[in-house]
């Protein structure tokens, strides 16, 4: 985001927050940037709640166990890596289709009518152990920037409904933040216009878009099953915030093979689900299996039942800085990091944050196999946090890293036998 105080990022599915700035993050830093810290902590709650979210975090931990299985089976991992399995390459294109554009658009004058356009994918679905076909749909918005007479074309994903909800609950508590980019922060609002549904207030429009991320396709289930029906237009219209929250919330999910699933229930099982993963997929997650499960009972008995972005939004800011406060507390935050990745840990309490270090390093030896950089893929994490670093951490050659007892990456490669692989 760009702001007059630092900006921050939140990567989904890895339980870290980035906060861009050189200072120590001490209590007073993190006061001094806290629209900044509370937009990132409503995308770290989001992975925790939301199915979509959810279900990303599940793709890579099966996208990083195909990596070990070719790593061990050929001995070598080849960069780029390419040798994925279906069930990855089909976790990947749901993914990269339904998230959205990765860009930002500052200011839009005139946006077109969305073309859209599905491929049919067939992949598991979380414990239910059932092969499902999925139409994988992506959405193309052409727009017009100011002062630019041509169209650029922008594609809407969960991205866009992602950042307007952490947008909408910082700059309701915030209001004197400054603009953010239009797109993909005001995604909604400019949807919600081009549909005639402009006199629709935000916290309607906010439950709308938070209900939209139960599902695996949030942006299709947004303009093809709820605006592009005439009668849910008309119940939204005709409608207060309370009856559509209610009717939204006992609402079900249907798959295309006819499974129905209630909301908070697609949420349980697939947080017991990503739990289960860790514990059969990888050795030495013991502890942040354990901080799932307690996550796991957090959600079920403080948040059931609710769409909790939607009631923080309704919270004057009093109330809302007190329930994440308590969140914190209850759960704690892994990892926060400053911009040299210099990092804390937030009421973790009994949990080792050793694990999460390891998760966050699983996150970018994901990134480093798919590329051809040369820096260990831990370099600045490493070097900001007590490591011993030298020349050769910049080009990464694994015989210096074996002998190097106070290297995270060393400690990671002896998790899951790499050592002795070849990775080129």
């Amino acid at each position: 985001m760009k702001l007059d105080y630092a900006t921050g990022f939140y990567n989904m599915s890895f339980f870290y927050i980035n906060i861009e700035t050189e200072e120590e993050l001490t209590q007073d830093v993190l006061k001094k940037n806290e629209a900044t810290f509370i937009h990132e902590f409503i995308h770290y709650l989001q992975d925790l709640v939301l199915p979509y979210n959810i279900r990303y975090s599940l793709s890579n931990v099966r996208w990083f166990f195909n990596i070990l299985n070719s790593a061990h089976k050929m001995g070598s991992i080849h960069r780029p890596f390419s040798e994925w399995n279906n069930e990855s390459s089909t976790l990947w294109i749901q993914f990269i289709r339904s998230i959205g554009d990765s860009r930002s658009i500052d200011s839009v004058f005139k946006i077109e009518d969305a073309t859209s356009e599905f491929v049919i994918t067939s992949g598991y679905d979380s414990n239910l152990h059932i092969q499902r076909e999925h139409r994988v749909y992506e959405y193309m918005l052409p727009v017009f920037e100011d002062g630019k007479s041509t169209s650029i074309s922008y594609n809407l994903g969960a991205r866009d409904i992602l950042e307007y909800i952490a947008y909408k609950i910082q700059l309701k508590n915030f209001p004197n933040s400054p603009p953010a980019p239009q797109l993909p922060y005001e995604s909604i609002d400019l949807i919600f216009d081009k549909y005639g549904l402009s006199h629709i207030s935000d916290d309607i429009r906010l439950c709308i878009a938070e209900c939209c991320l139960y599902n695996d396709v949030p942006m299709h289930f947004l303009l093809n099953t709820l605006l592009g029906n005439d009668k849910f237009k008309k119940y939204i219209i005709d409608s207060s915030y309370e009856e559509i929250y209610s009717y939204l919330r006992l609402s079900a999910t249907i798959t295309r093979d006819g499974q129905i699933e209630t909301l908070i229930a697609k949420t349980q099982r697939r947080l017991i689900q990503f739990a289960r993963e860790l514990q059969l997929q990888y050795s030495g997650f013991d502890e942040m299996k354990k901080w799932i499960l307690k996550v796991n009972s957090f959600v079920e008995h403080k948040l059931s039942g609710r769409f909790i972005f939607s009631d923080l939004y309704k919270m004057d800011s009093d109330e809302m800085f007190k329930f994440i406060n308590d969140v914190i507390y209850c759960i704690g935050i892994p990892l926060v990091m400053n911009s040299r990745k210099k990092y804390i840990s937030i009421h973790l309490n009994d949990i080792e944050v050793s694990q999460f270090i390891q998760f966050y390093i699983l996150q970018n030896f994901i990134y480093f196999v798919k590329s051809k950089q040369t820096q260990c893929p831990v370099y600045n994490f490493c070097k900001a946090n007590g490591g011993i670093c030298n020349e050769n951490c910049t080009v990464n050659k694994q015989e210096t890293i074996k002998g190097n007892e106070n290297c995270y990456y060393r400690r990671f490669m002896e998790k899951y036998e790499l050592f002795d692989i070849k990775i080129d």
